[in-house]
């Protein structure tokens, strides 16, 4: 008879058991937060260089599209384009800096037109006042065959 009572008060997790698995899964939890929040952040940071890329990207190929190469581009048209801080039409928060190489001497040519993306929250100038830490810089060549 005492046999089968005891068996009965074994059945089940004691409070110091049930203690100790939430300690170790607090313990597991405090390790990995860290990683959680740090993949959280640099998945923010991958958006927003996406998001400069494909910016830069179809600022370019909108500028291609303007000027083929097939085309009779002035160098004066290409130049026309040159502008800053450009606010991104989808607003995402960038703005579109547009630079041209000046006009060569000989015809025809290509012309490098740079883009940089920036992000306007955060906008770095150098002591001139220029601005610097752009997200993403790319270029292209635009044929010109007229000044």
């Amino acid at each position: 008879m005492n046999s089968s009572r005891t068996s009965d008060l074994d059945e089940g997790f004691g409070l110091v058991e049930v203690v100790v698995s939430m300690m170790l899964f607090a313990i597991l939890a405090m390790a990995i937060l860290p990683l959680a929040l740090r993949a959280t952040l640099l998945s923010g940071e991958n958006r927003d260089a996406v998001g400069a890329n494909a910016l830069a990207s179809g600022t370019l190929a909108e500028i291609r599209g303007t000027f083929p190469d097939e085309g009779a581009n002035s160098c004066t048209a290409v130049t026309g384009i040159e502008a800053t801080r450009v606010a991104d039409t989808a607003d995402t928060g960038l703005v579109v800096d547009t630079s041209v190489e000046s006009c060569p001497g000989v015809y025809p040519a290509a012309l490098t037109v740079t883009v940089d993306i920036r992000d306007e929250a955060t906008p770095s100038l150098d002591d001139d006042g220029n601005p610097t830490d752009a997200l993403v810089t790319m270029s292209t060549k635009i044929v010109v065959t007229a000044p």
